[in-house]
């Protein structure tokens, strides 16, 4: 059992066998058994990477737990797990080992029945492919569909030379309420891309849309000297003005609406104005709250002979 120290053993008992430790794994499990191998193992990394992990390597762990697949912290993460590991082989079971207690937990958190298992299932239907995965925020907005607006060459000018990168900006929603942006920079388009898109899965931003199809009031948003006025207008009329401006209210759900840009209008500078406009939107429940009003309509109006 542990004394309280940053080691499973006392100190004499370390100096006396930390220079076991070094021995090949066979010799220390026929010395000393599989717990007390494992046990000299662990305290001989440890104390290589000068004892105890720090509070900095708890939140490498977390950024690691909470990064996408693919990023960069993931992999920074996978490398550092894998240095754990003396050996190829230790290292390829520590990833199975690993893969297999996320498809666990996967699995837990669908909540799966009794009546929901293999073994209830037909027989003739065909197996999934075990690397289809369900997107995240697809499961928690609906439907979700982005659009690449514009993907730009941008480069700056440094003391070794001139470096090249590449800018995306992408609107995606879910035309139910449920909309973002995001603005990706990376070596090449298709990394770009891919940054954008994660980012705009990040950056959401939601309106409780006025019958399902429009807004309760006029909504101004000002971004720089770009300036964007979304008007209010009757049923069925349709969305008018400018191309980015209707594209975004549509990936809201806003199919009643009438856009108009004044100032600058640049693409960057229309689609931050155009949501913050957004966030300014109020429902008609909101407002009654803060007037203090009773909300009714007009056929519960008439019932109450109001």
């Amino acid at each position: 059992p542990s004394n309280g120290s940053d080691t499973l053993f006392p100190q004499t008992m370390e100096q006396e066998l930390g220079s076991d430790a070094r021995r090949p794994s066979s010799d220390l499990e026929q010395t000393f058994g599989l717990d007390a191998a494992e046990a000299l193992r662990s305290m001989a990394r440890r104390k290589e990477r000068g004892g105890a992990p720090d509070i900095e390597a708890q939140l490498r762990a977390v950024d690691y737990l909470t990064a996408p697949s693919g990023s960069t912290e993931d992999m920074i993460g996978e490398r550092r797990a894998a240095m754990e590991a003396w050996t190829e082989e230790e290292r390829g079971e520590f990833t199975e080992t690993l893969d297999k207690l996320i498809e666990e937990e996967r699995v837990r958190g669908l909540k799966l029945t009794a009546l929901d298992t293999d073994d209830d299932l037909p027989k003739n239907r065909g197996e999934v492919p075990q690397d289809v995965r369900v997107d995240p925020n697809q499961r928690a907005f609906g439907q979700w569909g982005e659009t690449i607006v514009r993907v730009d060459r941008v480069q700056k000018v440094q003391r070794g030379g001139t470096m090249v990168r590449y800018r995306c900006l992408v609107v995606g929603g879910n035309a139910n309420g449920c909309a973002g942006f995001g603005i990706g920079k990376a070596s090449s388009p298709a990394e770009a891309t891919q940054v954008a898109i994660r980012m705009c899965k990040r950056n959401v931003f939601f309106v409780d849309r006025y019958q399902a199809s429009g807004l309760s009031s006029d909504l101004v948003g000002k971004h720089n000297s770009c300036r964007v006025l979304l008007r209010s207008v009757e049923p069925n009329i349709g969305l008018k003005g400018h191309d980015l401006v209707t594209l975004i209210m549509t990936y809201f759900g806003i199919t009643d609406c009438s856009a108009k840009t004044h100032g600058n209008r640049n693409i960057y500078n229309v689609v931050r104005a155009t949501f913050k406009a957004i966030c300014t939107h109020e429902s008609l429940e909101e407002i009654a709250l803060k007037r203090g009003k009773r909300l009714l309509n007009l056929e519960r109006a008439k019932r109450l002979q109001i």
